[in-house]
Order: C-alpha cells, then structure tokens, then sequence
C-alpha cells in the first residue's frame, strides 16, 4: 500500500515537472512579448464587494487601475503604490519594494528565477499558476490564469500577508498599443 501512494506521489510530481518544463517557457514568451496592456477589469475584494474599471500597464513596473464606481484610483511605479483622486492628485502611496505586481510587470519575467512555482494546473480553459516571491518570508503568493490557447492574462488571484485575496478578472484585453507615459503622472498639491 506504501509503495502504491509513494508511486502516484511521484507520478504526480514528474507530472507537474513535465507539464510545467512545458507550458511556463511558452507563458513566459507570450508575457514577455508584451510592452503594454489595457483593457476592462472586474474586482473582487475579501469583503465580497465587486468593483469595476479600466486598467493599464505599461511595462517595466507602471500600471493603472481607473475604478467607475470609487473615487480613488490606483497608480503604481517601480517603488510606490499610489493612491490618487480623479484628478490624479495623490491621496497616499506605499512603498512596494519586491511586490508581486512589480515582478510581473518588469521587462522580462522568468517564473524560474523571480518565483516559486507552488502549483500548476490546466483545466479546460486556463492554465493556472500559483506563485510565492522567491525568498520572501510572507505569505505573498497570486494564482495567475493565462487562456489555454492564446495564453492571454485572465485573471489574477493576490492573497496579502494576512490571507485576505483579492481577484482581477481582465477582460477586452488590447496588447501592444501606445499608451502614453502621461497616464501615470502623479500630481502633488
């Protein structure tokens, strides 16, 4: 009996090894072809409270969450989290140092080197990583869906250092277009 669950334990970790030596390379391709993104998002905050909005990324490091029903936006840059009104004044910032949406968005990500792959699953439309910041003590970790045929980003789980998850789901995805540099302009009062 021992030597049958010591048998699919292994079966199922040689399975993840091959399946991931397999698919991250072609995530990482895809993901690393894109130098801006936009498009709709819907958030799902641990309260249960959906929002909605336009998001943009321009990479290395800048994205931009524009909420329609808040008055906050969100704005960050290689160091900060920045919080802002309508007009785009800042209301507070937070430093990010190795946050988990800098990664992504830097220039070039290789899963291998900025990550910890904990899991790896392929359903019928996804296929699903789920990702701990290599050395980090926290309990910091996303679960990224990328479309199983284009590889497309879909969604994104990020669970914080005190378990609380908060879900983006993209949709009307635009790749590669022009996004100006002035969209993420911070004013200061």
């Amino acid at each position: 009996m021992k030597r049958i669950a010591l048998g699919i334990v292994l079966y199922l970790c040689f399975s993840i090894q091959g399946l991931s030596s397999e698919i991250i390379p072609k995530i990482e391709e895809s993901w690393n072809q894109i130098t801006t993104m936009s498009g709709q998002f819907q958030q799902t905050d641990r309260d249960g409270s959906i929002l909605y909005g336009k998001f943009y990324f321009l990479k290395p490091y800048k994205s931009k969450f524009v909420y329609t029903d808040k008055k906050e936006n969100i704005v960050t840059n290689e160091s900060l989290l920045i919080i802002v009104d309508q007009e785009g004044y800042k209301i507070e910032s937070y430093a990010i140092r190795d946050n988990i949406l800098k990664k992504l968005l830097s220039n070039e990500v290789i899963i291998s080197e900025e990550f910890d792959l904990i899991k790896l699953e392929t359903d019928e439309k996804h296929h699903q990583l789920q990702l701990k910041i290599r050395n980090d003590s926290s309990d910091n970790r996303v679960n990224v869906f990328f479309d199983l045929d284009s590889l497309d980003l879909k969604k994104w789980h990020i669970f914080d250092e005190f378990g609380d998850k908060t879900v983006l789901e993209f949709t009307k995805i635009k790749k590669n277009i022009f996004i100006s540099e002035n969209l993420f302009v911070v004013k200061y009062k």
